[in-house]
């Protein structure tokens, strides 16, 4: 476990391992230990006693009077102690006994709550709910204070600046004055950033997990305690966002803190962020909270920018796993770091006490802090550096059977191993797009959306870009290096899931990959034919370089093949992850006679259908999830940025979707667990016919909204429910 960190880092430059396991002694290292001889031995009868009992000198000390011996390999430390301590020369025998620093934590009233800083296995703040797993936190107490002795020398000292786009701060709050600095309101246009009402609460949260003052004996502590924070008040939407990130520019920020996020795409919002990183500023943003896999989705922005000074940020639970509700995705979100159940400071010099707030927004500013705190002790660390020291750094979990790394580039965030990284590549797998659909939103504008997906499948028999039964097919890789030049990249992939094999070897990307630069591989693998259902295939890419270099990177895909009117049945909700199957559908032409292709699926709880052509749905789905005491579960609201996709969402398990005069090529659709009912079975089923099925027609969304109506009726048509996607970003935090 990480708690013996400290302990661990003092055996590192020695090599040998501690063990106590076994034995009553406490905790020494193996394979050595120390002797003091009487003053009466004389050298030679030493060394004659070293030689007899095979035990070589490793470090002499006192005039040769103390020696540390190395054991033979045959001898543990026991039975050396009690060998030695029957001779007569020798005057005292112990174990290497190991010390390490005592760990001094902040006096703030609340810091014994602040699990995501020290997670000691706590309570949950909900009754019956389980409690935390030990050292699933960001490892900040090491990072913050490295001699352990409670001098703090790593908290900040106030040189870097940080930028908080929300909707209002309470400057006055005490765990917060002493940190923030002037900034501007952009909803009204002055330099009052105040909260316009109770319920603007979120920039005051969001500041608190950032950069409250820590050790000062009140509330909470921060992610760094000593930082210049910027608040920007903007109106949740891209006008203002995009005002409030040139006053970021203009007045030196190093890095943005965007708790937001909202399903459309936009160029403009690219290209602002895009600005930042040619300022060297770091754009810290939420993935989301839609628990879905945006490596699928991709509908998710700003934290779906493929740029590189964007660090996407998830949120972890206490057992140190991805949180029930949080976006995730192995390939296109950086990490991930605590964000349920955070107590931080609110409004009237308040907390959010036990049960706390949860959310990616609140993940977001724990990230922000600790890249704020290696701009600060990094000496040089760029805007690229800090994103690839919290990749490279950060934990693959304490869980082996569900590393966070499966679901997030890096892990979770760990604070001291980013701060103490040498210099290193940092190798990441780069989405490549699928597919580009261009558009138009509910005003007439032109609107270009691009399609990611974490691999190209290439080169399959039937040419649809998707695996199928009994294929052999090439899977095509890119990776960018983020950070030092590597030589001599090499890959080796493994799958599991789908009894898919790889046949492909170890494959070399690039001779030589500099800071940058992207290299692309492709690796051969073969589907089973018996493979049937809905399946995700997990693949674990090993990555090498020459001095040293290893990491693993993640990545997933499915398995889903319809056939004509060949019915699936398949269950949902397995598990946490696993509310959204996408299948896929390719159509040569219809038989003669028939006008329509039908989506149709059924259930026993309540499910949705989305359809899109050529390439899968770009979703952001905000389902009305279950798991948050009194939320309103009577509507979800669904977002899907193709033109010509198509919603089936009626009440209950009953669902289709009718196309028309289909065009060949392969159709996709995502069956969508709507209530939430785990383990809960759909059978799905895709057929042609004439005039098509059902008592209602499914109604193209094109960058419209439609609203699941929880209580009867059809589902309402997306032109009653328009909506600016690429306008309007939302907070990404709820109240736990």
């Amino acid at each position: 476990m990480k708690r013996v960190f400290l302990m661990a880092s003092l055996l590192a430059a020695s090599g040998p391992t501690f063990a106590w396991r076994g034995h009553t002694l406490p905790p020494y290292r193996s394979g050595e230990v120390l002797v003091e001889y009487r003053d009466s031995a004389s050298l030679a009868q030493t060394k004659a006693l070293q030689t007899a009992i095979g035990m070589t000198p490793k470090r002499s000390f006192a005039g040769g009077r103390i020696e540390l011996l190395q054991l033979p390999a045959t001898m543990d430390v026991p039975g050396a102690l009690a060998t030695l301590r029957s001779e007569s020369d020798v005057k005292y025998a112990e174990p290497n006994y190991l010390r390490y620093p005592k760990q001094v934590t902040p006096d703030d009233t609340y810091f014994g709550d602040l699990w995501g800083i020290l997670n000691t296995g706590q309570a949950n703040f909900v009754q019956g709910g389980p409690a935390g797993t030990p050292g699933a936190d960001l490892n900040l107490l090491p990072a913050w204070d490295p001699s352990g002795d409670g001098s703090f020398p790593r908290t900040g000292d106030g040189a870097v600046t940080v930028a908080i786009l929300d909707d209002g701060f309470e400057t006055t709050h005490p765990d917060l004055a002493a940190n923030f600095i002037a900034g501007y309101d952009f909803v009204h246009n002055d330099t009052n950033v105040s909260p316009d009402s109770d319920q603007d609460d979120h920039g005051t949260e969001v500041a608190g997990a950032l950069g409250a003052v820590g050790n000062n004996g009140i509330g909470v502590a921060g992610a760094i305690w000593n930082v210049k924070l910027m608040p920007l008040k903007f109106n949740y939407d891209l006008a203002s966002e995009i005002q409030a990130l040139d006053y970021a520019i203009a007045h030196g920020a190093q890095i943005v803190n965007a708790s937001f996020g909202g399903p459309g795409y936009s160029q403009i919002e690219h290209d602002e962020i895009a600005k930042l990183g040619a300022n060297d500023i770091l754009f810290v943003t939420a993935a989301g909270n839609e628990n879905s896999n945006t490596d699928f989705a991709g509908a998710e922005y700003p934290a779906n920018y493929r740029l590189p000074n964007v660090v996407a940020v998830a949120a972890t639970n206490r057992q140190d796993d991805i949180a029930s509700f949080s976006t995730y995705g192995p390939v296109t979100v950086d990490v991930a770091a605590p964000g349920l159940q955070i107590v931080t400071t609110t409004l009237h010099g308040g907390y959010t006490t036990a049960p706390g707030i949860s959310g990616t927004s609140l993940s977001t500013p724990y990230a922000a802090g600790v890249a704020a705190l290696i701009r600060d002790y990094v000496s040089g660390a760029s805007a690229i550096e800090t994103r690839a020291r919290l990749i490279e750094g950060a934990n693959a979990g304490l869980d082996g059977a569900s590393p966070v790394n499966r679901r997030t580039a890096g892990g979770r965030i760990d604070a001291a191993q980013s701060l103490n990284l040498a210099a290193r590549p940092a190798l990441v797998i780069q989405p490549q797009q699928f597919a580009t659909y261009s558009s138009t939103d509910e005003n007439g504008n032109p609107v270009t959306v691009p399609i990611l997906e974490p691999v190209l499948v290439v080169n399959d028999p039937d040419g649809n870009g998707v695996l199928d039964p009994g294929e052999t097919a090439d899977l095509q890789i890119t990776l960018t290096n983020l950070w030092q030049a590597a030589t001599l990249v090499r890959g080796t992939l493994s799958a599991s899931g789908g009894g898919v094999t790889v046949n492909s070897g170890t494959v070399t990307f690039a001779a030589n990959l500099a800071s940058q630069d992207s290299a692309t591989a492709t690796f051969n693998v073969t589907v089973p034919s018996v493979v049937t259902g809905h399946q995700y295939v997990d693949f674990s890419l090993a990555l090498t370089a020459l001095g040293g270099y290893s990491a693993t990177r993640h990545f997933t895909l499915e398995l889903g093949t319809l056939a004509d009117n060949v019915p699936q049945t398949q269950a949902i909700g397995t598990d946490l992850y696993d509310w959204f199957h996408t299948w896929h559908y390719t159509l040569t032409s219809l038989p003669a006679g028939d006008d329509t292709l039908t989506f149709q699926a059924s259930a026993g709880n309540d499910i949705d259908i989305v359809v899109s052509y050529q390439a899968p749905p770009q979703y952001d789905i905000d389902l009305a999830v279950n798991d948050i005491p009194g939320a309103d579960t009577s509507q979800s609201i669904y977002y899907v940025n193709q033109p010509d996709a198509q919603l089936g969402a009626a009440p209950g398990g009953n669902e289709y979707v009718n196309i028309r005069n289909p065009q060949p090529g392969t159709y996709y659709v995502t069956v969508i667990d709507y209530d939430q009912t785990q383990g809960a079975q759909y059978t799905l089923n895709a057929f042609s016919n004439k005039g098509g099925v059902g008592n209602y027609a499914s109604s193209t969304l094109a960058y419209q909204a439609s609203q699941h109506q929880g209580g009867g009726g059809a589902f309402a048509p997306a032109s009653l429910l328009l909506l600016a996607a690429a306008a309007w970003r939302r907070r990404l935090s709820r109240a736990c």
